[in-house]
């Protein structure tokens, strides 16, 4: 499942009074193809009651009818890109820049250069904080690329914030509860098994998170569209 819609819903007509933009709130139904990829089922979109228009739901499925196919390309126009704003504001601001910056900052103040855990993490957090600078010099500030190029346009930065309020977690950012989360332990789990029946000698045993293809060789599924 990919769900967007309680995250983006009380967006949705702020931003349809933008000039030139529009906004629903998605759900998107997933298969899991035999081949590790996910091919979309469904695809609801919903738009709350906007001045004298009544409140609008609706669910889109594939079909080989040729208005149905041509609805069925821009519902899935519209998941792509809300999973492209979530990706640029949670996924990769919020997630890997924005809150590692206290860690660097605790780093920085409270352990010595010859700490071994700060000479462990120092290739992690090298350039972070410059990168975020320049960040807030021209991609999330206000009129940046990010507001001008987004769906959500001016309000991608506050969608970041209610993300931070109502998505991180503390406790599940430390392994294998992140992995849990997002549902990516099962996965990790069977190929590991997968790997386990085709060479017994070289796998991991068990399903361990230790296996041999790391935490990063799987760590997102292919989608197919």
């Amino acid at each position: 499942m990919l769900d967007y819609h309680d995250l983006l819903l009380p967006y949705v007509n702020k931003t349809r009074e933008l000039k030139g933009t529009t906004l629903y709130a998605s759900r998107t139904l997933m298969f899991l193809t035999p081949e590790g990829t996910l091919r979309p089922l469904a695809i609801e979109l919903t738009r709350l009651p906007f001045g004298t228009k009544p409140q609008w739901k609706h669910v889109y499925t594939p079909t080989w009818n040729a208005t149905g196919a041509w609805l069925w390309k821009l519902a899935k126009a519209q998941v792509l890109s809300h999973d492209s704003a979530y990706h640029e504001l949670v996924s990769h601001w919020l997630r890997t820049h924005c809150v590692t910056e206290p860690y660097i900052i605790a780093t920085n103040r409270h352990l010595s250069q010859m700490h071994p855990i700060k000479r462990l993490l120092l290739p992690s957090f090298r350039y972070t904080m410059q990168i975020n600078s320049l960040a807030r010099l021209a991609l999330i500030n206000a009129g940046g690329v990010i507001g001008s190029t987004f769906s959500p346009g001016r309000y991608c930065m506050q969608i970041c914030s209610d993300a931070y309020d109502q998505l991180w977690r503390f406790d599940h950012e430390a392994l294998p509860a992140d992995l849990i989360s997002r549902y990516l332990y099962m996965h990790i789990n069977l190929c590991c098994q997968k790997r386990k029946k085709r060479a017994p000698r070289r796998s991991a045993p068990g399903g361990s998170l230790g296996a041999k293809m790391g935490f990063f060789g799987k760590n997102g599924l292919r989608r197919s569209t």
